[in-house]
């Protein structure tokens, strides 16, 4: 299995950033929390809960993350607003991250969290739709103490 926590260690993460959006020059502050529950089946079940400043309701995104290798894995997330996509992910010893490329709604998009000394991931997600809206997220995550 994985070296990381995130993602392959059932548990709470917390964070926290900004999301740019290029139809406007501002910047929205951002929390978050990953629910990860215990691997069964050879699949990770997350929910990702996101609550944008000044926006009502949170966002929930649940994620599914199976076919696990030491340098890569399968992903599949679904919430209201892009519905059920798919995608692929790689890991490395500092890195995990994944994209996804949607015919149908012309969705494109990625997320990298870096591993960093303290055992806190740095994200960065591009998102952009076919009419080249595109949706920048800068942000920290970090393992919620029991």
């Amino acid at each position: 299995m994985s070296s990381h926590l995130f993602i392959f260690q059932s548990g709470t993460w917390i964070g926290e950033g900004k999301i740019a959006f290029s139809a406007s020059p501002e910047t929205v502050r951002f929390y978050t929390k990953w629910i990860i529950e215990p691997e069964k089946k050879g699949k990770i079940a997350c929910e990702q809960q996101v609550e944008m400043q000044g926006s009502e309701p949170n966002t929930k995104t649940q994620f599914i993350f199976s076919n696990v290798t030491p340098t890569s894995f399968s992903v599949e997330l679904e919430n209201e607003t892009l519905g059920k996509v798919s995608g692929t992910g790689v890991i490395d010893p500092k890195t995990i991250a994944w994209e996804f490329h949607t015919k149908q709604e012309g969705l494109e998009g990625f997320e990298v969290y870096e591993l960093q000394e303290n055992g806190d991931y740095m994200l960065h997600a591009e998102y952009a739709s076919a009419d080249q809206f595109r949706t920048i997220i800068d942000g920290r995550i970090w393992k919620k103490s029991d």
